[in-house]
Formats: structure tokens, sequence, C-alpha cells
């Protein structure tokens, strides 16, 4: 019996050598051993191919949720109350692009510039104080904005609440 094996084994070595594929190489024991198994063990299955590239779904972003109008400002503050201007800047500019019309507007507009004047920013703080002034004219914030930079609105104009120009 294991002299059958080795022939059987030795005429499939040789037929793949004929097909020019490389036969990996086997000890007479293992292919013995291979031969004899019992038919009724389960054979693994090759795991299935992978999908396609262009059939696969690209993976969603991970970005952090944004802040809510509320935490924005609480962090905003904070920053301001704590010195970190450049920070406090960058939240105000964030919450003025992501909330530009909001209740919290004025204020935000206010720490923005006081963080840019006390950032020896004066020039962009100037014009962020003559674009606040004119944009909430109606604001308790724009009262202080005006002591504080001498920034005023102009008189003859104003912004609706349709966000249009009035002239009166």
């Amino acid at each position: 019996m294991v002299i059958a094996v080795a022939m059987c084994a030795l005429a499939i070595l040789i037929a793949l050598r004929r097909s020019g594929s490389p036969a990996p190489e086997k000890d007479e024991a293992s292919s013995a051993a291979e031969e004899s198994a019992p038919l009724s063990q389960p054979v693994e299955a090759a795991p299935p191919p992978p999908a396609p590239a262009t059939m696969a779904k690209p993976a969603a972003p991970s970005s952090p949720a944004l802040p809510t109008e509320a935490k924005l400002m609480a962090n905003l503050r904070h920053a301001r109350n704590s010195g970190q201007l450049e920070l406090a800047i960058q939240l105000a500019r964030e919450g003025n692009r992501r909330f530009p019309d909001s209740d919290s507007a004025p204020e935000r507009a206010s720490i923005l510039i006081h963080s840019l004047a006390d950032n020896e920013q004066r020039s962009e703080a100037r014009g962020e104080a003559e674009h606040m002034v004119n944009h909430y004219p109606d604001s308790e914030w724009v009262r202080e904005v005006e002591r504080f930079t001498g920034a005023h609105r102009h008189r003859n104009v104003r912004v609706n609440d349709a966000g249009e120009l009035e002239y009166h």
C-alpha cells in the first residue's frame, strides 16, 4: 500500500513538473499520511475572495460632531476669560460662520473684536467693529463696542429683518 501511495505521489509530481507549475515539496511520509486519512473528515473550504474594489463601500469619514452654539459660546467665553486669544478668535470666527445671525452673534462679535485688539491686531479689530455696529445696530453689545473702538453706526443705513439695507 505504501508503494502504491508513493507511486501516485511520484506520478502527480511528474505531471506537475511537465505542466510548468512548481510542485510543493513533500516527503513520502506526509504524502502517505494525507492519502490514508479517512474520507469522512471535512475538507476546509477556501475563504471567499475579497469583494472587488469597485463594489466596496467607502468608509464614512469619522469627524467629531460639531458643537452646538451654546457649547461653542461656553468654550469661547472660557477661552477669552483665560487669555487664550488665538483660540477665542478661532472659535468666534467659527461661530460667526456657522451661526451668523443668531441671538448670540453680537456677543460673539464683541468677543472677537476684544480678542483681536488684545492680540495686537487692531486693524482687524476695527474692521470687525465697523461690520458689527452696522450689522447688529440695536444690540447692547454694539453700544459697548462703539465705546471701546470708536466705530459708530451709519445712522442713515440699517439692516432690516430680511437682511436688506434700509435708508432713513
